[in-house]
């Protein structure tokens, strides 16, 4: 209990954090807003009255239980309040958004909540906030939906702030899928409640003052357009490269090379996070150490280094990511001044904590997730295997110059694979279950490629810088030009190294099925070993080593459940039929376009442990003694036929039928519609249950219709 309570009152910002988190995710499932309230109200009380009690009556036999209670209720205040700041802002549900009249096509006011972008398909998008009349227009109370909206324009003439009138209808982000990625369920996750694909609009009003982020774009678009290079492949994707990993902006890479970098474990270079902005953050404390003493004028080498790293984040159009990295740098540099040997996961933890109070939707964010965890996993873990290493690797001690480089380079080897297998411990498991895929040589291929980003980044923004001047002093441009010449170059290598480790057939691991009980046994064996290596407590490791054991006992007997499972599973594939039975082998019915479904449906695959599918026409089957029939041909039900066909379950696809009366020639138990009917006719066959005349699910409003046997 002691060593807990030490825990606890050394990291209290992790523990919070972590709690606060919970009761955030707990919340969005769930739903429990009344047990929130009632959980904070009876902690809080709880918590006070065990402190009391711990200060002011000390000589009561078990002070320390009074103490670890107190600390308890502490946190569990901190859990219930995140429940309660998640219900605050939690999307209102399709049946709220039905009864005010959003589903209906007319017009509306919205304002523009974020800079309009452009979508690879053309099309121009940004998020909004709009406002629908409640019915009671007497009380002058408007309902606002924060909504994304895509116009279909490749450009527009408002921006961020401004207030335009819309004519179209929302649909809701609430959805029942449960099979593959759902792009509703990612937007819902991030506090979106509704999208839009508007047509028509008019603006209404707009601001005279552009918003900080609307300049932080446009300066972003002018130095993306600064980048010019010829048509030569190489050079084309040597220049995507370095708007990706300076600017931020990925939109025009090749999909091809967006996948070597996930092939060669190195996409996190493709996205600016906290390893580009780290690299930034030690070349310019350099920097800025030459003219300002870190020591002795603390205060203004903080105030410059932070403008800095701000101005870097405006330069990249306030990413979220560099925003995250930048605001617990800011963090940290405050802490330092106001405290001699801050708590580097302290920091961490408060920064995650302001960030959640600010935006609680954060916690389901990926980059948050892996951002944090790999600060995490380098605070805990990185020392610890440099020590580790540092054994294997003798220090070669020789004088002069020669000596120094290989010091050197052994002090580089040595952090370049600590930091990065260190980081990718906690981060892993979040990869493997997002995408099911181990990159093997990651490691390897970072040791080449993070010197050569590390360089490519301070000579992208020295070309920029003359850039700029040469728009002043055009006897610049030549230097401007031999200067990017440079930076291309080292883009190209970045690359080639790229492609040739993703070429190499082991250097991924693909379809790995991962659950979230395998990452919570995962992230808690590995901090109990840590918390070990710091406190040296024997029960540590066998707490850990109890924990693998039955793990990997529950893992066995439920992958041979698996493998002996059957189901027949009907899922949303818009246009597509979906109707897959998986027993001995895996088949799709009636499918039109495999790969479609594979990207929907590879991640339902692998977490079954079943392979790719066979594709086959027929449209009769059997599944567990059911009579199954996939109907989409019209033809068959205009059909004259003495005694109707009896089958146990009916598949609609292809919008072959939107009544009752059309089945005529079918007698069946139960109807499924399934993702290829078109909206308007999963909306009559809705009508048609509602009145009772049919037992029918319908894939596109009730979610994937799974029937399991084993």
């Amino acid at each position: 209990m002691n060593f807990i309570v030490k825990s606890i009152r050394r990291f209290p910002y992790l523990f919070l954090t972590f709690l606060f988190a919970s009761g955030i995710v707990l919340e969005y499932t769930f739903q429990l807003d009344l047990a929130n309230q009632i959980g904070l109200g009876l902690s809080f009380v709880v918590a006070i009255s065990t402190f009391f009690l711990y200060v002011k009556m000390p000589t009561l036999s078990l002070p320390s239980k009074t103490s670890f209670l107190s600390i308890l209720f502490i946190l569990l205040v901190f859990f219930f309040l995140g429940g309660i700041f998640e219900y605050a802002c939690h999307p209102i549900s399709s049946d709220e958004l039905q009864s005010c009249g959003a589903t209906e096509l007319k017009a509306r006011v919205a304002q523009i909540k974020s800079v309009p972008k452009q979508t690879k398909g053309g099309k121009i998008s940004c998020e909004s906030e709009v406002y629908l009349e409640t019915e009671n227009r007497n009380e002058n109370d408007n309902v606002s939906v924060f909504a994304l909206l895509t116009f279909d324009t490749c450009s527009v003439s408002f921006k961020k702030g401004d207030i335009v009138v819309i004519s179209s209808s929302l649909k809701s982000t609430e959805s029942n899928e449960s099979i593959g990625f759902n792009y509703d369920t990612y937007l819902r996750k991030k506090g979106v409640e509704a999208t839009s694909f508007v047509k028509d609009y008019r603006i209404l009003k707009t601001l005279d003052n552009l918003s900080l982020e609307t300049y932080a774009s446009g300066l972003n678009l002018f130095l993306q357009n600064s980048v010019m290079t010829d048509n030569d492949v190489d050079e084309c994707n040597a220049r995507d490269l370095i708007v990706a990993i300076t600017l931020g902006d990925k939109t025009d890479m090749d999909d091809g090379l967006k996948d070597a970098y996930s092939k060669a474990g190195t996409s996190h270079l493709l996205a600016v996070s906290g390893l580009h902005v780290g690299i930034i953050i030690l070349i310019v404390e350099a920097l800025v150490g030459f003219v300002i003493h870190p020591q002795r004028r603390r205060y203004a080498f903080a105030a410059v280094l932070l403008a800095i790293i701000w101005g870097y984040a405006f330069l990249t159009g306030l990413t979220a990511s560099v925003v995250r990295t930048a605001f617990m740098y800011t963090v940290y540099r405050v802490a330092m001044l106001l405290f001699s040997k801050p708590n580097p996961i302290n920091v961490v933890s408060f920064t995650a904590f302001v960030m959640l109070v600010y935006n609680p939707f954060n916690v389901f964010d990926l980059g948050f997730q892996l951002s944090f965890s790999a600060v995490y996993s380098i605070l805990l873990f990185g020392q610890p295997l440099i020590n580790g290493f540092g054994k294997f690797l003798p220090e070669i001690k020789l004088k002069g110059r020669v000596g120094m480089f290989l010091s050197k380079l052994r002090t580089y080897v040595l952090g370049s694979v600590a930091i990065t297998l260190s980081a990718q411990i906690l981060t892993t498991p979040i990869i493997l279950l997002t995408f099911h895929t181990l990159p093997i040589l990651s490691i390897v291929s970072s040791l080449f490629t993070i010197p050569l980003v590390t360089l490519l980044i301070p000579l992208s923004f020295i070309y920029y810088g003359f850039f700029v001047l040469s728009t002043l002093l055009p006897v610049l441009t030549s230097v401007a030009s031999g200067v990017l010449y440079l930076t291309l170059s080292v883009a190209k290598s970045v690359n080639a190294i790229v492609r040739y480790t993703a070429d190499v057939s082991f250097c991924t691991v693909d379809r790995l099925p991962f659950y979230c009980y395998d990452v919570a046994v995962y992230v808690a064996v590995f901090l109990l070993v840590a918390a070990y290596h710091n406190y040296r407590r024997l029960p540590l490791l066998w707490i850990s080593a109890s924990v693998s054991i039955a793990y990997f006992i529950v893992a066995t007997v439920d992958g041979m459940s698996q493998k002996n499972s059957r189901m027949l599973a009907v899922y949303n594939v818009n246009g597509t039929t979906a109707v897959n039975r998986m027993t001995n082998t895996n088949t799709l019915f009636g499918c039109n376009d495999t790969l479609k479904v594979s990207k929907k449906a590879g991640e339902f695959w692998t977490n079954g442990l079943m392979p790719s599918p066979s594709s086959t026409e027929e449209n009769f089957f059997d599944f567990e003694k059911q009579r199954v029939y996939v109907l989409s041909d019209r033809e068959e039900m205009k059909r004259d036929v003495m005694t109707p066909l009896d089958v146990d379950v009916l598949i609609l696809t292809d919008n072959v039928a939107a009544k009752l009366c059309d089945l005529k020639n079918f007698r069946f138990r139960k109807l499924i519609v399934d993702g290829s009917n078109k909206y308007y006719v999963a909306k009559k066959w809705r009508e048609e249950r509602e009145k009772g005349k049919v037992d029918c699910h319908i894939v596109r409003f009730d979610g994937s219709w799974i029937e399991y046997s084993h």
